[in-house]
């Protein structure tokens, strides 16, 4: 999961399972391919884990969290 946030994350001309793999210093995609199609989430637990390291790692009891979905 970290190389192929990693991948998302770095400047690669074309983002896919082959170029992020190639990226991460894999022979193949076929890792990158079983954690997006094959791989069971769950995601509630993922969520509460990050809201979890956020916290620890960043958080301030007078921070404000603002998302703005609009794009812009």
């Amino acid at each position: 999961m970290r190389d192929f946030v990693r991948g998302l994350l770095a400047p690669l001309p074309r983002k896919n399972c082959w170029t992020i793999a190639e990226h991460a210093g894999d022979t193949s995609p076929d890792g990158m391919q079983d954690l997006l199609t094959r791989v069971r989430w769950d995601d509630a637990a993922v969520r509460a884990d990050v809201r979890e390291f956020v916290g620890e790692h960043f958080g301030d009891p007078e921070a404000v969290l603002v998302i703005d979905e609009t794009g812009t």
